[in-house]
């Protein structure tokens, strides 16, 4: 037979179980508004240009939408994942390096750029996922920006090669930064395409 006791007892144990999912809540809340507060106005700016001018050039969007022949809106719903995922992209990295706490990124390196420039290739050239176009080209536009900024700050990419033996000179950081952003531009070539 219950008693006051134990309905106290359970009250207080649902008590402590609500407080404490609103502490994970407001953890997890306060995390969301760091990431968003820790990504650069000017890179934010530049993703979202970059997303809408790709949008438009891929599926010729005009305002206001206009149906196809069959009278339809073929074209949103692609261009709709697409977006989302290039938004996903802008905030990808920023989030997994807040939440999982990575310092120094792993990201931020050479030998995660090389390797991500080719699974980026592999998933605009091969899956057919606008979601995951979207997501890559967005998150590789943010490596690039990421670098172009450390690049103009500390006059050198010294950073990004501390997973490898040596750090080549300022003028061979700057090359292979371009070999980057020349692979970048051929992967939005062939997505737009």
């Amino acid at each position: 037979m219950w008693g006051l006791r134990e309905y106290t007892e359970l009250d207080n144990k649902k008590q402590r179980t609500d407080n404490r999912e609103q502490m994970i809540e407001k953890k997890i809340m306060n995390k969301v508004i760091e990431i968003i507060k820790k990504k650069p106005v000017l890179f934010l700016a530049v993703s979202v240009g970059y997303a809408i001018g790709v949008g438009i050039l891929k599926w010729k969007i005009v305002w206001p939408p206009q149906s196809n022949a069959a009278g339809t809106f073929d074209v949103l719903p692609q261009a709709f994942l697409y977006l989302s995922g290039a938004i996903l992209g802008v905030y990808f990295l920023d989030g997994a390096e807040v939440f999982f706490a990575l310092t120094p990124s792993p990201f931020r390196s050479i030998v995660f750029m090389a390797a991500y420039a080719v699974v980026s290739f592999f998933v605009v050239t091969s899956s057919g996922s606008f979601l995951g176009a979207g997501l890559v080209l967005s998150l590789y536009l943010s490596l690039l920006l990421w670098q172009i900024g450390e690049l103009g700050l500390t006059g050198n990419l010294n950073s990004w090669y501390r997973m490898v033996a040596g750090v080549p000179t300022v003028i061979q950081q700057k090359w292979i930064l371009a070999a980057m952003a020349a692979v970048f531009f051929i992967e939005t070539y062939l997505f737009i395409r």
